[in-house]
């Protein structure tokens, strides 16, 4: 039986990963970066998406400005990395109200998207693969409709219903972001996000797998309710992973890693992962997941989001 968590070789794709080694995107270290690229082989990881956190405008560019500058000297240096696919840009298009540990202060609505992006793009055409949005928010559903065919636009930190979402999906959305974390839960009569994926059977679902965002039984439903070619393993991971218990920044928030698990505010709530995708895959298989579909939400489903193959 096919095992992907024992591979020897890195195969796996994370397309949503903040940080790793004491490193964050959000820093806009090229450095940094490049030395998480040298070590997410480690973890089994072969190719990723840089993901930023909500932050300023301008400190945005200046992640995009690192993750090139990045790309560039890995490429001259050679050896061995995992790729850069491009950057996932998780904010700042979300809604303040279900922003968690990200700075509600930097939160932009949608309706000023379109000039944000079109600087981005000017600046680092080609860089830009994964935009987050809350689409119930001013300006989200013209956005999503203009620019869904550029990038691939994922629903994410929303108070979105049902219907919004699948309006949003008829517009031209594609994806969730990390699902059923940072949006309404699923009800008896009132379905949410997770309702309107299992509505549209062509939608991408990212779902963070280290079996704390998400309990088992969960994963195991997700796992049956979305098509096995649309679900999609991401670590979220912030800076504390791969490293030992404390406290850790996670752009302005200080997060405390203990046990497996991130931990901010008064209230201990979850601010990332400190898992990784060979951690994940490992687990999802103990849980009773098909092998096979564990390997296609973590090595191919992620690079078909994005149109690509390696």
């Amino acid at each position: 039986m096919y095992n992907c968590s024992m591979t020897d070789k890195p195969i796996f794709t994370d397309t949503h990963i903040h940080g790793a080694f004491g490193e964050d995107v959000s820093d806009a270290s090229y450095e940094g970066i490049i030395r998480m690229a040298r070590r997410l082989p480690e973890f089994g990881v072969k190719a990723f998406c840089p993901t930023t956190m909500t932050i300023s405008e301008d400190n945005i560019l200046r992640c995009f400005e690192a993750v090139q500058k990045a790309c560039d000297v890995l490429s001259e240096e050679g050896g061995s990395y995992a790729s850069v696919l491009g950057v996932h840009l998780e904010g700042p298009f979300m809604s303040p109200n279900k922003a968690g540990v990200q700075n509600k202060e930097f939160c932009i609505p949608p309706s000023r998207a379109g000039a944000v992006v079109d600087r981005i793009e000017s600046s680092f055409p080609g860089l830009l693969k994964i935009i987050d949005i809350a689409p119930e928010l001013d300006g989200a559903m013209d956005f999503i409709k203009s620019y869904g065919d550029r990038y691939c636009i994922s629903l994410a930190h929303t108070e979105a219903d049902y219907d919004t979402a699948c309006e949003a999906f008829g517009a031209g959305a594609s994806s969730v972001t990390h699902i059923l974390n940072a949006m309404n839960p699923c009800t008896k009569r009132d379905p949410g996000i997770l309702g309107a994926v299992f509505d549209n059977k062509d939608i991408y679902c990212e779902v963070i797998c280290d079996g704390i965002h998400i309990s088992p039984p969960m994963l195991r439903m997700l796992f049956t309710l979305i098509p096995e070619d649309r679900i999609i393993v991401i670590s979220d991971s912030m800076r504390g992973a791969g490293m030992p218990d404390g406290v850790y920044k996670l752009a302005d928030a200080d997060v405390t890693v203990k046990d497996g698990r991130t931990y901010y505010g008064e209230g201990g709530g979850l601010a990332g992962s400190v898992t990784n995708m060979k951690e994940e895959a490992s687990r999802l298989i103990a849980f009773g997941i098909d092998p096979l579909k564990v390997r296609k939400a973590c090595v191919e489903n992620p690079l078909s989001r994005l149109n690509i193959m390696l």
